[in-house]
C-alpha cells in the first residue's frame, strides 16, 4: 500500500489496484458483480452497493454458498466476510433467524396471495402501538421510503397546507433525500431546509405556512449524527406553535431504544414512519400517530386521503414482523448498543493515539459512522474500505458499521484489530502527519 505521493504531501490510498488480487472480488471474472465506482477499470467487487451484472455469468454458477454463520458471507470460492452491514440496519436479527424461517415458512403453508386481512397483522400492529407510545393507530406499507411518502401526503392533506420543513443531509428514502438542496429524485413538495442540530438557523425558517417537520432523531445517510435533546424539543414546540405536524424517521432509529429514539429522548412527534428490520427482513414500512390525524386515512373520513397497496399486508412480512417482535427485547437492544460503543470508542481511541482527528468515528449505539476529513479524505475512505476486505470484513464503503442482535465480542475484536492494523499502516511512520 502506498502512502505517500511524491507529488503531493498527502496521504495516497493505492489499495485499489490490490483488488485483483482479491480472490472473492474477482470471482466468474469481470461482469459477473458490478464494476465498482472508483476503482481501476476491468476490477469488481461483490457485496458492495448490492447492484448486480449477471451478463456473463453461468446459469448453474453458484454466488453464495448456504449460510452457516449468521454474521458472515460465505463467497462460493470459499472467502468469509464478517458482516457488519447488517442490511444497512435492516438485518437487526441476522441473515436467517430460525424463529423468523419458521414463521415465514408456516405463512406460506397457509397461503401465499389471500387477498384479505389476517390475524398476523392485528399481532403485529398491537407489538408496534406497545412500543410506540406516540403511535395510536398505524397502517403498514413495504418500505421506509413509502411510510415517509404517505406521512407527508397525510400532513399536507390534514393541515391543508404545503410547505414541508426538512433538513439538509437528511435521507427519508429514495424519493425523499437532501444534501445542501433536495435529490433530482425528491417528490416535489415545497420543502424548506433547515440545518440538523442548529436551533437558530432553522427557528429563521418557521412560520405558520408550515404543513410538517419531519426529522431523523439520528441522520443515517447524512453522517450517523444524532440530534440533542433541545433540538428535537424545540422543533417539538414549534411545530405545535405554527400547527405543523411532527414526524420523526424512527426507520433506522428505533432499533436504538425499545421505544425508539423519541421515547429515549422523551420527545415524542405526531407521526412516526418505522421499515426494515421491525418486519423481520422481508420489505416492511409502517406509518402512524394520533388518533385525529390517521383517521383522515378512514374510507369513512368526510374528506378520505387513500391509501391502498397490494403488498401492504403481505403474509410474508407480517409473519415474519410478529416473530421478531418476540425476539426483541431490551436487553438484546442495550448489547447491540454496548457492542457499538466498543467499536466507536476503539476507533476514536486509536486515532486520539496517532495525535490525528483524520477518522472519527460517530453515531449512537448499534449505529456507527465513520467520517473522514482532510485533503485526502476520499482516498483515505476507500482505503479503509479495501483494507478491511482484505482482513475478511465488509464495512459500509461510505464509513457505515450496523451491528445486530447476532454480533458478539469476537466479532467486534476482529473488527478493531483489522481497524488497528489499519491505523498502524497508515497512520504509523508517515512524515505528512508531523
Amino acid at each position: 500500500m502506498k502512502l505517500m505521493d511524491s507529488h503531493k504531501n498527502e496521504p495516497r490510498a493505492e489499495v485499489v489496484q490490490d483488488v485483483k488480487n482479491y480472490p472473492a472480488l474477482v470471482r466468474h471474472g469481470a461482469g459477473v458483480f458490478s464494476e465498482f465506482i472508483g476503482s481501476i477499470p476491468g476490477s469488481v467487487a461483490p457485496l458492495m452497493l448490492g447492484i448486480w451484472n449477471a451478463d456473463d455469468l453461468d446459469h448453474n454458477d453458484v454466488i453464495f454458498e448456504p449460510e452457516t454463520d449468521e454474521v458472515k458471507y460465505i463467497i462460493s470460492d470459499g472467502a468469509e466476510y464478517l458482516d457488519c452491514v447488517s442490511e444497512y440496519s435492516a438485518a437487526m436479527f441476522g441473515h436467517s433467524n430460525p424463529k423468523i424461517l419458521a414463521a415465514i415458512q408456516e405463512a406460506m403453508n397457509r397461503g401465499i396471495n389471500l387477498g384479505g386481512p389476517g390475524n398476523d397483522e392485528v399481532a403485529l400492529a398491537h407489538s408496534i402501538k406497545d412500543r410506540f407510545r406516540s403511535i395510536a393507530k398505524v397502517r403498514f406499507c413495504n418500505s421506509g421510503s413509502e411510510a415517509n411518502t404517505m406521512a407527508l401526503a397525510l400532513a399536507t392533506h390534514v393541515t391543508k397546507k404545503k410547505k414541508i420543513l426538512a433538513f439538509e443531509n437528511g435521507y427519508h428514502g429514495g424519493f425523499i433525500q437532501f444534501d445542501s438542496n433536495p435529490s433530482p429524485t425528491t417528490i416535489p413538495h415545497d420543502f424548506v431546509l433547515g440545518r440538523f442540530n442548529d436551533i437558530e438557523y432553522t427557528r429563521s425558517l418557521l412560520s405558520d405556512e408550515i404543513a410538517a417537520i419531519i426529522v431523523e432523531p439520528m441522520q443515517g445517510a447524512g453522517g450517523v449524527s444524532v440530534a440533542t435533546k433541545a433540538f428535537l424539543q424545540f422543533l417539538r414546540d414549534a411545530a405545535t406553535k405554527h400547527k405543523a405536524l411532527l414526524i420523526f424517521d424512527e426507520v433506522v432509529t428505533s432499533r436504538l431504544h425499545i421505544n425508539g429514539l423519541q421515547g429515549y429522548f422523551e420527545v415524542y412527534p405526531d407521526l412516526t414512519t418505522l421499515g426494515k428490520y421491525i418486519g423481520g427482513g422481508p420489505s416492511f414500512g409502517a406509518f402512524g400517530g394520533l388518533v385525529e390525524v390517521m383517521e383522515a386515512l378512514d374510507p369513512k373520513h368526510s374528506s378520505p386521503i387513500h391509501h391502498s397497496g397490494t403488498y401492504n399486508n403481505n403474509v410474508f412480512t407480517m409473519a415474519a414482523g410478529v416473530a421478531a417482535a418476540k425476539i426483541l427485547t431490551k436487553e438484546k437492544i442495550s448489547k447491540a448498543n454496548s457492542l457499538g460503543d466498543k467499536v466507536r470508542d476503539g476507533i476514536n481511541s486509536a486515532m486520539k493515539d496517532y495525535n490525528t482527528q483524520l477518522i472519527e468515528a460517530s453515531g449512537m449505539g448499534s449505529m456507527v459512522g465513520v467520517r473522514f476529513s482532510g485533503p485526502a479524505q476520499a482516498r483515505l475512505r476507500d482505503c479503509l474500505f479495501f483494507y478491511m476486505l482484505s482482513r475478511g470484513v465488509y464495512m459500509g464503503k461510505r464509513g457505515f458499521v450496523s451491528l445486530n442482535l447476532t454480533h458478539e465480542e469476537k466479532h467486534i475484536d476482529q473488527l478493531l484489530d483489522s481497524f488497528y492494523a489499519f491505523a498502524q499502516e497508515v497512520f504509523g511512520n508517515c512524515k505528512w502527519m508531523k
